[in-house]
């Protein structure tokens, strides 16, 4: 046992004088102008919940080169959705690997958008701002969501074809689904989409860029057969879903995002390969964020568009 030591002592005269004085300047600044030494801010938090909504969902975007082929392979994928302070990583990445490829220059002759899919429920929550201690960080849209996959859930992968199929520049930027996918999918254990729900996503090319983002010309004139174009790293595209609520939309932003893991792959390779028709003289553009300007000799970041002209 601890013997108990009374450590009762009377305490020097200065040591009260010193501990007034903090006291009183507490009391002081208590009572001052707000934010001197305890500033109040706005942040973003959760709030009450919308509702869920099952949801065509894509997972990967690729875009095709017109005449030529893509295969990828990817081990992780994710959501991520932002307002403010607040950030929900909504989905842990499910460890693949998942992998595909598409071959348009067999007679097909046709450029678009080659997307996976999965129809996953969506919880919609309002994001509110609170007052609290600190530096803001307000809420930058009205609405949050989480993701969840649903036990039975079903996903493949489809063509969205473009009328002009020698660019990206025309491509389709709103896409829910075929109308034979969107809200009719009565597979055993399939769930059933939610009608007027449809996701947003821009993966198009866009001219007159600068910098980093700047598109870049890869001439292939004169280049016989198909020239190999490499995309590694984590490939990015800004999506927003929209669902219907008291007669009108609601929409939640956030950035899709996926990856090829060495450490986890069986294939050991980059995000996407592509084979882009030789006698062509095509413009690339990175879509998501870049951190160095496109080199054509090296594996470029995650995604590209593609614009076709002639020689």
């Amino acid at each position: 046992m601890h013997e108990r030591v009374d450590r009762r002592r009377h305490a020097p005269p200065w040591r009260f004088a010193v501990v007034g004085a903090v006291v009183g300047a507490v009391i002081v600044v208590g009572f001052g102008p707000p934010g001197v030494l305890l500033p109040r801010g706005t942040n973003c938090q959760i709030g009450a919940e919308v509702g869920t909504y099952t949801i065509w969902t894509p997972l990967q975007v690729i875009n095709i080169p017109d005449g030529g082929n893509v295969s990828f392979a990817t081990d992780e994928w994710n959501f991520t959705v932002t307002s403010g302070s607040l950030t929900l990583n909504v989905l842990a990445p499910p460890k693949g690997p998942t992998a595909g490829s598409f071959a348009g220059g067999s007679g097909l002759n046709r450029a678009g958008i080659w997307v996976m899919y999965g129809d996953f429920n969506w919880t919609i929550y309002d994001a509110r701002n609170t007052s609290t201690m600190g530096a803001s960080d307000p809420c930058t849209q009205p609405y949050v969501a989480r993701i969840m996959i649903p036990g039975g859930a079903c996903g493949g992968w489809d063509i969205v074809s473009l009328a002009n199929n020698s660019t990206d520049l025309t491509e389709p930027h709103v896409w829910n689904g075929t109308a034979a996918l969107n809200g009719t999918e009565d597979y055993p254990g399939c769930p059933t989409q939610t009608p007027g729900t449809y996701v947003w996503f821009d993966s198009s090319l866009h001219l007159g860029l600068s910098g980093a983002q700047a598109e870049v010309n890869w001439n292939l004139c004169g280049v016989a057969g198909f020239k190999p174009l490499v995309l590694d790293g984590i490939a990015e595209v800004g999506v927003a879903l929209y669902v219907p609520l008291q007669g009108k939309d609601v929409s939640v932003t956030a950035t899709l995002e996926w990856y090829d893991s060495p450490a986890l792959s069986v294939y050991q390779g980059p995000t996407v390969s592509y084979l882009v028709p030789g006698g062509w003289n095509w413009t690339l553009a990175p879509v998501g964020p870049v951190d160095s300007m496109i080199n054509t000799d090296l594996p470029l970041p995650g995604l590209v568009a593609f614009a076709r002209t002639a020689c």
